[in-house]
């Protein structure tokens, strides 16, 4: 890839291959509009990482992402894993089943007006998440939610926020102990016994509304402990979800920080973005990077 250059990444295995005729579609709309670009699909885990690290280390001007949040996120932790300061601008062209941050920052979801913000837009720059050595940017999780992610990724009949709904009924139903951890924020410390730990950068996670009034813009991390609950209890946080009111349940404590520091008495899996990742953690340091990810949309 020369500098200047506009790189293209698609997913067609994003929502379960069903984004594969979108993709295609893509490609023909920008073509259309005019544009010359180098194009890699994604045909393993982290080859879109390896892509995204490559164009911004040879100066790429644009990249532009087919595909769901996962997709999105593999791009941005590829980006800023490149060492490269001033990162291209990143198009999203959403073909995934979620496409919360999409939502979250108000860009197209058609693919004919996604396709035209992404050549024609001007640039937002939004904060990114780090997690330990991997980024996120609408959020990420350790608990009970990573389960319910990790279980979401097994149901193939369902998309969008139906498949997390039924997957956390399926995770309350087997729920046992919480995690005791230790979270300092900013200062602030939290010990206890949690289901949860919500760490967001923006407002949606999940297909859901998780974080409402979160913005992406403002250089903190926007988060959310759950305390251990019954199961009863846990029924009843699914509900305020949907009322996006989670926060108003006694067992939720909402607050805003620029660093975390997290221990735990026992390993937690730790979803970004939907993503799992597979080192389980008892221990991880969480870091807001202001205005670190360049987006294109709408002028």
């Amino acid at each position: 890839m020369r500098m200047g250059e506009t790189l293209v990444i698609a997913n067609e295995h994003a929502n379960w291959r069903a984004s594969r005729k979108k993709v295609r579609r893509a490609l023909e709309i920008l073509r259309a509009e005019g544009c010359a670009f180098s194009f890699v699909n994604s045909d393993a885990p982290l080859h879109v990482v390896e892509v995204a690290r490559a164009a911004a280390a040879q100066g790429a001007e644009r990249v532009i992402v087919i595909g769901g949040d996962g997709t999105v996120n593999e791009a941005i932790n590829g980006l800023l894993s490149s060492g490269v300061e001033t990162l291209p601008g990143v198009g999203i062209i959403p073909t995934g089943s979620s496409n919360d941050l999409a939502k979250s920052l108000g860009l197209p979801l058609e693919l004919h007006q996604a396709c035209r913000a992404v050549l024609n837009g001007r640039v937002r720059h939004i904060d990114a998440g780090q997690a330990g050595t991997h980024h996120f940017c609408s959020a990420s999780c350790l608990g009970y939610f990573a389960e319910i992610a990790a279980e979401s990724l097994e149901m193939k009949g369902l998309r969008g926020s139906p498949r997390y709904i039924v997957a956390a009924l399926r995770v309350v139903r087997r729920m046992e102990a919480g995690w005791v951890m230790e979270v300092t924020a900013d200062g602030r410390t939290f010990r206890g016994e949690y289901a949860v730990l919500l760490v967001g950068n923006a407002a949606r996670f999940g297909g859901l509304t998780m974080l409402p009034g979160a913005k992406p813009d403002d250089g903190m991390l926007d988060c959310m402990l759950i305390e251990m609950a019954g199961k009863l209890e846990a029924l009843q946080l699914i509900g305020l979800v949907y009322r996006k009111a989670m926060e108003r349940h006694p067992k939720a404590t909402r607050f805003s920080a620029r660093t975390l520091s997290v221990r735990l008495e026992r390993p937690s899996r730790l979803c970004n973005d939907g993503e799992i990742i597979p080192e389980s953690v008892e221990t991880i340091e969480y870091t807001a990077l202001p205005g670190r990810i360049p987006i294109i949309g709408p002028a």
